[in-house]
């Protein structure tokens, strides 16, 4: 049971055109390309933005309190008297203008809280943005990565399948068994079963794709320029602790709550209104018409409200340990994760170089094996054993390679550099200012956010 010299070579080179197939999948389509329509297309994004306008408006909402109100009114009464068959028409109309004068600066405190909110919201929408273009990336990774595993098992079936037509060709002038032709069959048919699923794979990679892409995946080609990491764990956690989002987040959101504590506190100091009405009306003489105008100073005091403001304050004592506690489980959990990413793409890396060295010395192996066989040292067992061994660790390999590419991108989402902005995309970076501008004109957002951050950083220390 020997393989005859031509036909060694015939395997063998199969063998290396099936890795050169893997190794050479070429497309216009990058890794940029994706993320680019990720960000323009994706609905989630899409989603986030809308959260985020629907947000500003509290903002607006917020400030009203501060503004005065303008309300009118008109009535009109028809009437007849049927004793003395007078008929009588009778309008009113009125205008009333009013606005607090004093109220414990509590309307002053709802604007800066709801805009304390919003800066937490656009926070908010950088994370929600990050998970997003990290699952563009994990979606082009997979289709690449299914893609040459298709291209290797079909490599894969047509070597087995020349194997077999070389192994029925020995059967028939009595150089192998029946076992020799049964074993590879046995192989082809398992190639072919692994190259089925293999191309189901591809089709769920190329149905998420869309579905986070906007768009089917062409053949995505190797990344290129990605993002350095730091060196050390700990440089990564630095960048973390005092960037990631979701960390200005709950810093937001503390300082929110402390100013709606305040504010609830305020709401048991009095309250002043001031009002100016304006009336028209012919009530008094239906043939003639009577002005009136009136001004209004308004003074009142809490005294007992069912324990509803007690209970305010207690509700706003509460929000803000929360707040303090949701600000230390986010860094707590941001440590944790920028850790356990920097480890898998350590690991990542370290698998990679396994899987080449594995690649390496099966190909050797495989070649030694043939070899044997064609002297009749080794059986056709032995040639598809050491054949499977090269396949599985090329699988390994293409694994290896998409696992560090992910690994990498989720350190730098860990860090809360994932963002457009950030990769420099060539997109048109989603600028939430305008959508606050437009609910809040005159409103700098912008350099109020800038002094709010700076005063945060100072009070963690950074």
């Amino acid at each position: 049971m020997h393989f005859s010299k031509s036909r060694l070579l015939n395997l063998t080179t199969s063998v290396g055109l099936g890795l050169a197939i893997v190794g050479t999948s070429v497309s216009a389509q990058s890794l940029s390309d994706a993320l680019v329509s990720t960000y323009q297309n994706n609905p989630d994004l899409a989603l986030a933005r809308s959260n985020l306008a629907a947000t500003d408006e509290g903002v607006a909402s917020a400030r009203s309190g501060l503004l005065p109100t303008v309300s009118s009114s008109a009535t009109r009464t028809d009437s007849e008297n049927y004793d003395n068959d007078v008929d009588s028409d009778t309008w009113t109309v009125s205008a009333t203008a009013s606005q607090t004068l004093y109220a414990g600066l509590t309307n002053r405190l709802n604007v800066e809280a709801a805009v304390l909110e919003v800066l937490s919201a656009r926070q908010d929408l950088l994370d929600a943005e990050q998970g997003v273009l990290l699952a563009g990336i994990q979606a082009f990774m997979d289709v690449r990565r299914d893609i040459e595993l298709v291209n290797l098992r079909e490599s894969n079936v047509r070597v087995l399948q020349e194997q077999l037509r070389a192994s029925n060709d020995r059967f028939e002038v009595g150089e192998v068994t029946r076992t020799d032709v049964a074993q590879t069959e046995a192989r082809l048919a398992e190639a072919q079963s692994d190259l089925e699923t293999a191309r189901g794979n591809l089709n769920v990679a190329r149905e998420t794709y869309r579905a986070v892409v906007g768009v089917y995946p062409t053949s995505p080609r190797s990344p290129q320029n990605v993002p350095n990491l730091p060196a050390t764990v700990g440089a990564a956690e630095a960048i973390a602790i005092d960037l990631h989002p979701r960390i200005l987040a709950a810093q937001f959101d503390l300082s929110a709550a402390e100013v709606n504590l305040a504010s609830a506190r305020r709401s048991l100091q009095p309250t002043i209104t001031g009002s100016v009405s304006v009336q028209r009306s012919n009530a008094t003489d239906p043939n003639r018409s009577d002005d009136s105008a009136s001004l209004t100073v308004t003074g009142s005091v809490p005294i007992y409200q069912g324990g509803l403001l007690n209970s305010n304050i207690r509700e706003a004592v509460a929000g803000l340990n929360s707040a303090k506690s949701n600000l230390q489980a986010e860094a707590v959990e941001t440590r944790q994760s920028v850790r356990s990413a920097y480890a898998n793409w350590l690991a990542a890396r370290a698998s990679i170089v396994a899987s080449r060295e594995a690649v390496r010395a099966s190909q050797i192996a495989f070649d030694g094996v043939s070899e044997e066989a064609s002297l009749g040292a080794r059986t056709t067992l032995d040639v598809l054993d050491a054949e499977q061994e090269l396949r599985d660790a090329q699988t390994s390999l293409i694994t290896a390679v998409r696992n560090e590419v992910v690994a990498r991108y989720s350190v730098v989402s860990e860090m809360g550099q994932l963002t457009a902005e950030k990769l420099e995309l060539d997109v048109e970076v989603y600028d939430p200012e305008q959508n606050y501008q437009q609910v809040n004109p005159n409103t700098a957002l912008g350099e109020r956010r800038s002094r709010l951050l700076d005063t945060l950083l100072e009070r963690s220390g950074n």
